[in-house]
């Protein structure tokens, strides 16, 4: 009988997701290494930049994910974040309208810093773990499981905007995937030095985002049905500096999502832990390619954000605007996400999605904790007696398994995450929206749903596969670990076609009510004639 040996992962990308992972599998008792092309964050300043991404919204299913791998983690981040219960609406007029996210149970969504959490991440990863950073895929025979590393040597400072992680999420209730591939600004080069020395490995884990190396590889290799579509929308990263003279630095308050929303393009804010807040611009490249000078810039402002502009300053939101780059909005989808026993995505290389349910953070640190769940159900042991480059069967099994019960949830919040765009920009302001807010809130009290289970079990990662009573879609995809995406989905047609048709019979009722009065007048004016 062969020798014994623990399992290799090999994950590209130290991301959320691919710390997360690295960190999961570890535990799980597999040897791991962990590639990453940024630097080493550890012990270094995490303060905001305001150059790309940096607010990131934890929700319920996020930290579950974190719960289910290390309940420290889960703690230490709502800590650390700021949480926000509600919308607040911010109108042309200057007034504004709390809209509470749980009216009835008061829970909210977490605001942290980008920089923080993965620095916090990938602190959290023991010694054992070999991280390589300043390191990216450069060649990968999946065949023969082997993969070699590129050295990034960085000849000055630089500051590269966009690049391509698994965890490029710009936050909030919306933020999450972008492309800032053609936005790049900085200074200094940076010069590539091939590692001749192959890296061997039972499983390779692409957690290298949008453009994911891992991918392309896996792509050569079999039929994958890959999609990628863009919005015709742009984003613009904006700042709010922190006021001094208010408490604790916020200008405005800090327990909200702040959302000045007008129909086809918003402004979105959330707080930072220094007082200030992240501004992010979503507006159709159709028009900004009209706003060509400050001053058409200053015009713009003060005609559709004149609140942001007494706030922030004109001089310092007009300096961001012109200086801050332009960046795409994004969806990918990717099926199967694995590759016999030897590949496989996770985050954002699987599945990118715009940012506008906040969800693309959560949902890869879900993909964690499923994938963990899998791993379980199918009684993948952390040895093997495999040599290095062989097929292992079990584990092919199990990681076809996470790709098929995965792909009708991944489908499912990335069409979400694309119709929330047009609530939040538009629907937040229409009187049908707080009329659904209200009907929402009553019949979740009078028709309740199943509550939540106070622990998940490790190896059903969604206990609640059909949810039952009445729920809003925001509580189940924001609040409910429990429930699957593609459940939260089916569940809100079904409760739009339950409220389409309890309006058509009421209208058929209150139309043959006035018509029997009608019929009742007419024959008595009749019977006098």
């Amino acid at each position: 009988m062969s020798e014994t040996r623990p399992r290799k992962a090999l994950i590209i990308g130290a991301g959320p997701v691919g710390a997360l992972t690295a960190l999961s599998l570890h535990r799980r008792g597999w040897q791991v290494e962990l590639w990453e092309s940024r630097d080493d964050p550890r012990g270094k300043d995490a303060a905001p930049s305001n150059l790309r991404s940096i607010n990131l919204a934890i929700s319920a299913r996020g930290l579950e994910a974190l719960r289910s791998v290390d309940p420290s983690l889960a703690e230490q981040f709502q800590n650390e974040a700021i949480p926000m219960k509600g919308r607040m609406i911010h109108h042309v007029d200057g007034k504004q309208e709390s809209q509470i996210y749980d009216p009835i149970n008061g829970q909210c969504i977490n605001s942290i810093g980008r920089p923080l959490l993965n620095q916090r991440l990938v602190e959290s990863l023991p010694s054992e773990i070999k991280i390589r950073f300043q390191t990216k895929l450069s060649k990968l025979d999946l065949n023969d499981k082997i993969a070699f590393g590129e050295s990034v040597e960085k000849k000055s400072d630089v500051v590269v905007v966009g690049e391509e992680h698994d965890d490029g999420k710009i936050g909030g209730e919306g933020k999450g995937n972008t492309d800032n591939a053609s936005n790049k600004k900085g200074k200094g080069k940076q010069s590539m030095k091939e590692d001749n020395e192959p890296t061997k490995f039972d499983l390779i884990i692409g957690c290298d985002g949008s453009w994911s190396k891992v991918r392309n590889s896996m792509m050569r290799m079999e039929r994958i049905d890959f999609s990628r579509s863009f919005i015709p929308h742009a984003y613009i990263e904006l700042h709010m500096p922190a006021d001094p003279t208010k408490p604790g630095g916020y200008a405005i308050d800090k327990n909200h999502l702040h959302i000045w929303p007008r129909h086809s393009f918003m402004l979105i804010g959330l707080p930072n832990k220094d007082g200030s807040f992240t501004l992010t611009l979503f507006l159709p490249f159709s028009s900004l390619s009209t706003i060509t000078t400050r001053e058409a810039a200053s015009r713009f402002f003060h005609e559709h954000f004149p609140s942001a502009i007494q706030i922030v300053g004109e001089k310092k939101l007009l300096d961001d605007f012109e200086n801050n780059p332009r960046g795409n909005l994004v969806t990918i989808n990717c099926t199967p996400s694995a590759w016999s026993s030897h590949a496989l995505l996770l985050g954002d290389a699987s599945h990118s999605m715009v940012p506008f349910y906040g969800q693309g953070l959560n949902c890869g640190l879900e993909d964690v904790r499923v994938l963990n769940s899998v791993l379980e159900k199918h009684k993948i042991s952390a040895t093997t007696s495999l040599e290095l480059g062989e097929t292992d069967t079990e584990l092919e099994l199990a990681l076809k398994a996470y790709s098929v019960e995965r792909q009708a949830d991944l489908q499912a919040i990335c069409e979400l995450a694309l119709q929330n765009y047009t609530e939040m920009r538009s629907h937040v302001l229409s009187p049908f929206h707080h009329f659904r807010r209200l009907l929402d809130s009553v019949l979740t009290r009078i028709i309740p749903s199943s509550p939540q289970p106070l622990h998940l079990s490790l190896t059903e990662p969604f206990p609640s596969k059909k949810v039952k009573g009445w729920t809003s879609l925001y509580e189940m995809v924001t609040f409910r670990p429990d429930v699957p995406y593609s459940e939260a989905l089916r569940k809100e047609r079904s409760q739009k076609e339950i409220m389409a048709w309890s309006g058509y019979i009421s209208g058929l009722v209150t139309l043959g009510g006035v018509g029997f009065i009608g019929l009742t007048l007419a024959r008595r004016w009749l019977d006098r004639k």
